[in-house]
């Protein structure tokens, strides 16, 4: 009896133990069996080492979780798990951020201030920060820039002649910019008139078109005018062309008709014959008497 009694007081022991560390995890871990949560998908052009249960946070307050990534096409859909007091709108921002120097990583929201909803049916794209294991991967790769641009350098300037051209080059550039000092320092003032004489044509030109503005709009109205009768008349002639070419009109029947061209060929024809006939035998056609 005794022993069982022993046995009773371990067992109750052991389990209260396990509530307290079940309540323990559940508290450390900042659990809420009340709180209720939906998913959302997001895009991002890479996640790094993103895994799933990594944490979401909104506004850097911890409220989701990763639940799943998936490649897809050239992009990777993140599914996240957010608390249901989170409100997304619209003009919503997601971002992939490094946390740690090991390369931790974590999903970064901003729910953005607009006034509409977020359509939590269409995947939005957000963008992936560049964390310290990248720079450092990018560092490297521009060390190795600067060791090939190193040794370019040295074989450039390490051929025979070559140091000596570029002194020369430098020499010139020193000489070029003495010379160009001592030209603008002997013309300072015609510079400055000349400036000064800029600046007063300028103001001049300003002022004529400030005097003169209603003038020269009326000139521009006058010119937009003229070029509309003048795309009117031309509308005209080709209209009178047009019924010139269709035979319309005395003109059109005229230059259409080709009996007319032939009656003139024959009466030219005709009347060269009576001159003709006229010059050798004038006496048909003039008769002289005298009482």
């Amino acid at each position: 009896m005794r022993d069982l009694s022993i046995e009773i007081k371990v067992g109750t022991i052991v389990i209260a133990a396990i509530i307290i560390l079940l309540y323990g995890i559940v508290w450390v871990k900042e659990y809420k069996f009340s709180v209720e949560h939906y998913r959302y998908i997001c895009m991002f052009p890479e996640v790094g080492t993103l895994d799933i249960g990594d944490p979401v946070g909104v506004l850097g307050v911890e409220k989701g979780e990763v639940k799943d990534i998936e490649l897809k096409g050239n992009n990777v859909l993140v599914t996240i798990s957010l608390d249901k007091e989170v409100a997304l709108k619209e003009d919503v921002r997601f971002a992939v951020m490094n946390v740690g120097l090991m390369g931790e990583r974590y999903v970064a929201i901003w729910p953005g201030e607009s006034e509409n909803a977020l359509d939590l049916s269409i995947p939005k794209m957000g963008k992936y920060d560049t964390g310290i294991p990248e720079v450092m991967g990018m560092m490297g790769d521009a060390i190795d820039e600067i060791r090939r641009l190193v040794v370019q350098l040295e074989g450039t300037f390490g051929e025979p002649g070559k140091a000596k051209k570029i002194r020369q080059i430098i020499d010139a550039l020193h000489e070029l910019t003495d010379n160009t000092n001592r030209f603008i320092n002997k013309n300072q003032s015609a510079l400055e008139n000349a400036v000064n004489n800029l600046s007063n044509a300028a103001d001049r030109m300003s002022n004529f078109l400030d005097s003169n503005t209603v003038d020269m709009q009326k000139a521009v109205s006058n010119f937009a005018e003229a070029s509309v009768k003048l795309n009117e008349l031309s509308n005209d002639i080709m209209c009178i062309v047009k019924r010139i070419e269709d035979g319309e009109g005395t003109l059109g029947k005229t230059m259409a008709d080709d009996s007319l061209y032939y009656d003139l060929r024959q009466t030219m024809n005709n009347l060269d014959s009576l001159i003709t006939d006229f010059k050798e035998h004038p006496k048909k056609y003039i008769h002289l008497s005298i009482f």
